[in-house]
Parts: structure tokens; sequence; C-alpha cells
């Protein structure tokens, strides 16, 4: 999983949670890799027992003790979980769950302006709504493509076109890590070809 947020000045866990949350800032269930054999044979330490419990036991009971104060769902049960177990969790970077909190109110994700976006995160239905233009556009010039057609031409063209006229928001303005990785994919891809292999 990625943290909820690199800046804890806008974090949300660290400033309004009501409940134990992972490292600083807690971490978002947006993309998760799980090993499930390993969560299956894992036995947690928990807030509610000395007992360390299985994940199917400890879920349900989990959920009641903290209703209340739950917000975000299973990303808070989850947060509750790695709070006592963090040695279970892998925190991968900002750019394999980039999402409009990463750009809204200015980028605060370092890795995602280094080397691009791994993975793209449309929450709050940035894709489906005019509210954060560049994940819309990224939607649509997704949308648009037809499989097998030109990559350069049908896809990454059209995209930074659009993405160019959204530099009047903040993720418009670094409309750049949202084509880097697609950028390097494509010229990777006309490598191979111009290469035979």
């Amino acid at each position: 999983m990625a943290p909820e947020h690199e800046e804890p000045r806008i974090g949300w866990y660290n400033r309004f949670a009501r409940h134990p949350y992972y490292g600083k800032t807690g971490v978002n269930s947006g993309v998760m890799l799980m090993n499930m054999t390993r969560i299956r044979r894992k036995y947690f330490k928990n807030d509610m027992t000395t007992v360390r419990l299985r994940w199917e036991e400890i879920l349900m009971p989990l959920l009641k003790k903290y209703k209340l104060n739950i917000t975000w769902g299973d990303q808070d049960l989850l947060n509750i979980m790695f709070f006592h177990n963090p040695e279970s969790l892998f925190v991968f970077p900002c750019q394999w769950n980039y999402r409009p909190d990463h750009c809204i109110y200015g980028s605060n994700c370092q890795q995602a302006e280094k080397d691009g976006i791994f993975i793209l995160h449309g929450n709050r239905g940035v894709y489906h709504d005019d509210k954060q233009p560049a994940f819309r556009a990224v939607y649509e010039a997704i949308k648009n493509y037809s499989f097998g057609d030109d990559l350069m031409h049908a896809l990454l063209f059209p995209l930074e076109l659009e993405l160019q006229k959204t530099q009047h928001t903040y993720c418009g303005k670094i409309y750049k890590v949202f084509i880097k990785q697609l950028k390097r994919s494509i010229h990777d891809i006309y490598d191979r070809r111009s290469k035979g292999r």
C-alpha cells in the first residue's frame, strides 16, 4: 500500500483520525497488493486481546470496536491492523497510487515528478466529473483509444493535447507526470520494433 499522504500538514489521519493508523500519515487502500497465503497464515497483534488473531477472526471485532470512529471503511480497518503489525506491510512510493490529493493543492508526490505515475487512482469520481480535468482527460483518452491503433498518434498525442488544456489547475500545471511513464513505454515498444525484437 502507499501512504495516504506524503505531506503531514495536509494528512487526514494525523489531523482527524480517532483510531490508530499506520506510520505518520496512514496508508491508502485504493491500490493494494496482498499475499493472501501469508495473510491467512499470520496471527495479528491487536488492541483487543493479548491473543493474536487470524485475519478472519480480527476484522469484525475491530469493526465493532471502532465503528463509531471509522470514516473510510476498509481503509481505516487496514490502518488499525498495520498500526499494530507494521512489519507485515510494505509501503510503496506515491506514484504507485497517485490520487488527486497529490496535486490539487500543489504537487506533493516527488517520486511522480521524478519518474512519472505508475498507477493513477481516480477516486472521488474524478474520471467522470469536471472537478479535476487532468484526471478526466486521462480517462477520456483511454476510453477513446481503440486497442491496436498506433499508441503514439491515437493515445499519447491526443492525451497530451487535452492535458495541456488543464494547466489552469494545480494538477494540470504538472500534467507531464501523467504521461511520463506512457511516453517511456511507447518509446520502448517502438525501439523493440525497430530492432526487430
